[in-house]
């Protein structure tokens, strides 16, 4: 689950010195949408901004949306139908046969930007939060209020909203997003709350050639990564992406190295049975959703063996199967089937899985 925050946040910090900054929030949908709930855009006065509500069809005209709000101040609401009648949606020839609802909310400097200088700290902080937003007014509540909960219970917003987010928040919950009813709101929903999960971490073990093209792929997607190599040939940051933490550490240190409490993947791919082994051992002890190896299925039973793990789940070979046969086209497939892996599914074509479920 990929809520695009990091991207926010950067866009946050570079543009925190303004008065102000206009926040979409997709509140609700309908049918088929590029977006779903939570999903959110920052959009400054200038009119430049940062996160997608569409596939890019939508956000120049909610830009003159975010202009009437930086003037008025007060919380909108826009709704988008993409249902293709006799006129194509505003001539754009959409036709995708779906419903956005956004809230457009101001958040000003002089209040700390609402819940977003809190939302950095605690993603800096490798915490998740829990975000609360009223989307109908009841007593006390105006629309646009919020709350912010971290799994350390630190907290901003609103007291009532807070409340709720304590109820929901033990054991914290893998939801993306809900609604929920507020008093007075006539049980038409009043809130919506999402959950943003910490900024994806991967381990690469091996800092080879075809690592470098794993970064690549990796870091568009805007998460974490370390890299782990004992080679100092190898083990330079400069070969990778500015966002890739480069560690020269023998294989047999790596619980030293890295913080393997913090990974949500790691992929082992030095090469190198006993380096690889040595890897596998270690991060065997953890909890780690995605563990893979480089090589045939032969060669992932031998490293558990040798890694004394032979019960661990081991993708191996790593990737979906797309045919890929150069290193660019592996990296692909094993950035999908990570992504796949952490989002709970199977990685077949959607076109299978609509065609499925039409039937």
């Amino acid at each position: 689950m990929h809520l695009g925050i990091p991207a926010l946040l950067n866009f946050y910090r570079e543009h925190r010195d303004e008065e102000s900054l206009v926040l979409a929030t997709i509140i609700a949908t309908e049918g088929s949408t590029y977006r779903k709930p939570g999903a959110m855009m920052l959009i400054s006065r200038d009119g430049a901004f940062e996160g997608m509500i569409s596939g890019g069809c939508l956000e120049g005209d909610l830009l003159h949306h975010a202009a009437k709000v930086f003037d008025s101040g007060e919380t909108a609401f826009v709704t988008y139908d993409m249902h293709a009648g006799e006129d194509l949606v505003w001539s754009l020839g959409l036709g995708c046969d779906g419903v956005i609802h956004l809230m457009l909310q101001r958040l000003n400097r002089a209040d700390d930007f609402g819940f977003l200088k809190q939302l950095e700290a605690s993603h800096e902080a490798r915490r998740a939060v829990l975000v609360a937003l009223v989307t109908q007014a009841a007593k006390g509540l105006p629309c646009g209020a919020f709350a912010l909960l971290d799994p350390s219970d630190i907290s901003v917003g609103n007291t009532k909203l807070l409340q709720n987010l304590r109820g929901v928040a033990k054991p914290w919950p893998d939801w993306r997003f809900k609604t929920v009813n507020l008093p007075d709101t006539e049980g038409k929903g009043g809130a919506i709350q999402v959950q943003m999960p910490v900024r994806t971490r991967v381990l690469i073990c091996g800092a080879g050639p075809d690592a470098v093209p794993v970064a690549r792929v990796l870091s568009e997607l805007d998460w974490d990564l370390q890299i782990v190599d004992h080679r100092p040939a190898f083990a330079k940051a400069e070969r990778f992406p500015s966002n890739c933490s480069v560690v020269q550490s023998r294989s047999g240190r790596l619980a030293e190295s890295v913080d393997l409490t913090e990974v949500d993947a790691v992929i082992i791919m030095s090469h190198h049975l006993e380096n690889d082994a040595r890897y596998l051992a270690q991060v065997s002890n953890f909890e780690i959703p995605y563990i893979g190896v480089l090589g045939p299925r032969a060669r992932r039973d031998r490293l558990r063996e040798m890694a004394k793990c032979g019960d661990l789940d081991v993708y191996g070979p790593v990737g979906l199967d797309i045919g890929a046969e150069l290193p660019s086209a592996i990296a692909l497939s094993v950035a999908a089937e990570i992504h796949a892996v952490l989002n709970h599914r199977d990685g077949l074509t959607l076109t299978r899985r609509a065609d499925d479920e039409k039937s």
